[in-house]
């Protein structure tokens, strides 16, 4: 197994920890709870990152923009959580979080997890230059 897979598997399961804490505790703590879970979040994001740009991963571009959009939801929450709604902060940073996790796990997850596989069977020279098509639309 990939050793930065291990790692990318620890990061999610710290996720879990960290909206775990923020699901349960005292209001007066979501402010520091909902910090931990985005800083969590960037950290897993990274972690990915570097794994795709090591195996030279062709959807990278799609993957990254979908790391984009989640962290810029759970940042456009944050002002609301500092403000003192954690009702809010628990719903962005807590159970919608982990839904949008399950999926990307289950489809960009799959397809990463499969090109790995095909590089580390040497079915893919990840080493190579990856083709691109780009379609101009006028």
């Amino acid at each position: 197994m990939c050793p930065q897979l291990a790692q990318i598997s620890e990061a999610e399961q710290s996720l879990h920890d960290m909206v775990n804490w923020l699901q349960h505790c005292h209001d007066i703590n979501v402010p520091d709870a909902y910090h931990a879970v985005m800083r969590t979040a960037e950290h897993l994001f990274w972690l990915e990152q570097e794994l795709m740009e090591s195996y030279d991963f062709p959807s990278r571009q799609s993957h990254l923009e979908q790391h984009a959009r989640v962290l810029r939801g759970l940042h456009c929450a944050h002002g609301a959580v500092l403000r003192g709604n954690a009702a809010h902060g628990r719903h962005a940073g807590g159970q919608l979080l982990l839904d949008w996790l399950a999926l990307h796990r289950e489809t960009m997850h799959a397809v990463l997890s499969i090109w790995i596989s095909y590089c580390d069977h040497g079915l893919v020279d990840h080493q190579g230059p990856v083709q691109t098509q780009v379609v101009n639309a006028h």
